[in-house]
């Protein structure tokens, strides 16, 4: 069985921080212990559409954590239709 890790808010407000200081992806994964591929997807996760001054889209913990939030709520059985 595959072992998952989820961020906590704190991680998420650290990845805030590094990605507007400058950091890249890479260098993000390497200091948070992630694969790039689950940087990138964080990153992602957390687009709130604005941009930063150097043009990258910005990440937000706020919204990456109310998008894992719904995620975790959508799990499960499916309503079975009337």
């Amino acid at each position: 069985m595959a072992s998952y890790t989820f961020r906590s808010i704190e991680d998420r407000r650290k990845i805030q921080s590094m990605w507007e200081s400058g950091l890249t992806a890479k260098d993000i994964a390497d200091e948070m212990g992630m694969s790039l591929s689950t940087a990138y997807y964080e990153l992602k996760r957390g687009q709130d559409g604005t941009r930063l001054p150097d043009k990258r889209l910005r990440y937000d913990a706020e919204t990456a954590q109310l998008n894992v939030q719904r995620s975790l709520e959508r799990r499960g059985r499916r309503a079975a239709k009337a």
